[in-house]
């Protein structure tokens, strides 16, 4: 560049010959031409050009027929900003810029680009400011390197998230230290523990579930004698007080004489997996406790059918529409069981009602059934036909719908938040005795209801009959 500027036809541009530059303006270009780092001198109000290798690599194509040009004319794009430059510095004020973002054609054609930028006034032995100084560093590639960077931590964390990733640990065992990162340790409470600091490896082990810490331990044991991968699957304490059911797998690294050094490994959340197959567990228990109990179920429905009609043609066909209508509740369990629930479809409450209830009606009468629209998703609706078959089956044996005189009321209402529906059965030859045997079928509607539907569930023998009262969210309706 030194050659340049010295061949050049400096006339043309205003500043006359070198020879008749002041010692100011030789002096900055001595030091600019000497700077490993890119930098320009633009002298006067419009700033003419000089710079030197660095630079003359950053103007690309432009170099060298931008020397001694005004900055805006040699770089058009950017006129705004260097005009603004040249006044704020001129007028006595420096100006620095980071990973300032600019679009330059400097090869023909636009280009993101990124720059550290440092102004600073330029002034001669009078004191007059002549010019500005710029100290240019481009910072594309580190910015675009940090773009990248952070594109790939959003989308391991996007794949970590449907993973149902929790976090990662490194036990260093000689310090009996446990180094969660930072997903792991926001179990705990934001700001409670430190990744980096680290807490006792009891700590951990406090969060997980009495019942699994013993199998937990031994686990660990294990895989740090036999030099086995480590694999657990356990109930880890959240930060709302719940228990959410992880996998954690890891493997033990040893130093250089084979002793235990460090226990890295990460933990999974199975909640959901869990939650599924106790689900699949009941439904396949209750398949098996309905089939235990189908012939009873059948001999009251003849029996009862026996009671209401005249012929045994009439009993035929009544006994057949029963049939038939239990047949049709079973299928609203069959499609979880094998695995077939279609989460686009839902029913109303109302109809899975009726479509329950249809087996067990002597007398349409026997049955009122009230309350406001409330749709349910097919795992809700799953789970609600369990319940209500149980009630309804219980009611036939030994309540409401068991003998002529009695009725049995169901009412729901809903809010915002929860659905609550009472079952009241009115019993003309009631004891208000609450049962001393609690069967499967009882337990199922627990289960259904607290495990499955997130809800509550309460029990009242009175002199009148049973009461049923029920309370699920609505978000668990719905799914």
């Amino acid at each position: 560049m030194g050659r340049i500027i010295a061949a050049h036809d400096w006339t043309a541009s205003g500043l006359g010959p070198i020879e008749g530059w002041s010692a100011t303006l030789r002096t900055v270009v001595k030091v600019i031409l000497a700077s490993p780092a890119p930098q320009v001198l633009l002298v006067g109000a419009d700033g003419l050009m000089i710079y030197n290798d660095g630079y003359a690599q950053i103007a690309g194509s432009r170099h060298p027929h931008i020397l001694g040009q005004a900055v805006c004319t040699g770089w058009p794009e950017a006129a705004a900003f260097n005009r603004t430059v040249l006044d704020t510095v001129l007028a006595g004020t420096p100006v620095t810029y980071t990973d300032l973002p600019l679009v330059l054609y400097r090869n023909g054609g636009p280009e993101d680009l990124w720059f550290d930028l440092a102004y600073s006034p330029v002034v001669d032995e009078a004191g007059a400011r002549i010019g500005v100084l710029g100290i240019v560093t481009e910072t594309t590639e580190r910015v675009r390197v940090q773009q990248e960077l952070a594109r790939s931590r959003e989308r391991l964390a996007f794949a970590l998230n449907s993973a149902g990733m929790i976090g990662t640990w490194d036990w260093h065992i000689g310090s009996n230290l446990f180094f969660p990162d930072a997903r792991l340790a926001d179990l705990f409470g934001p700001g409670r523990v430190s990744g980096e600091a680290g807490m006792p490896v009891e700590q951990y082990l406090e969060s997980i579930h009495p019942d699994d810490i013993a199998r937990v331990r031994d686990a660990f044991r294990v895989a740090i004698a036999s030099k086995e991968k480590y694999s657990a699957e356990y109930r880890l304490k959240a930060r709302d007080g719940g228990w959410r059911w992880v996998i954690a797998r890891g493997e033990c690294l040893y130093d250089h004489e084979g002793r235990p050094a460090r226990f890295p490994g990460a933990i999974v959340d199975i909640t959901e997996l869990k939650e599924s197959e106790e689900a699949r567990s009941i439904l396949l228990r209750e398949l098996n406790h309905r089939v235990k109990n189908i012939f009873a179920v059948v001999s009251g429905l003849i029996s009862m059918t026996a009671r209401t009609t005249a012929t045994p043609r009439d009993m035929a066909e009544a006994l057949r529409g029963r049939l038939t209508a239990l047949a049709a509740a079973h299928d609203l369990i069959r499609s979880a069981v094998f695995g077939e629930p279609n989460e686009t479809e839902t029913t109303p409450l109302s109809d899975l009602l009726e479509r329950i209830l249809a087996p067990h009606l002597g007398h349409p009468d026997q049955v009122r059934v009230t309350g406001p629209p409330v749709m349910l998703g097919a795992s809700a609706a799953t789970s609600l036909a369990l319940v209500f078959h149980e009630l309804a089956t219980n009611a036939a044996k030994y309540g409401a719908l068991a003998e002529e005189g009695s009725a049995l009321d169901i009412a729901w209402t809903a809010t915002a938040t929860e659905v609550t529906l009472n079952w009241t059965e009115h019993k003309a030859t009631a004891t208000g005795e609450a049962p001393t045997h609690r069967g499967f079928g009882s337990q199922l509607i627990t289960m259904s209801v607290q495990r499955q539907l997130k809800g509550a569930l309460t029990y009242d023998w009175s002199r009148s009959g049973l009461r049923v009262s029920l309370t699920v969210p609505i978000q668990t309706l719905v799914r």
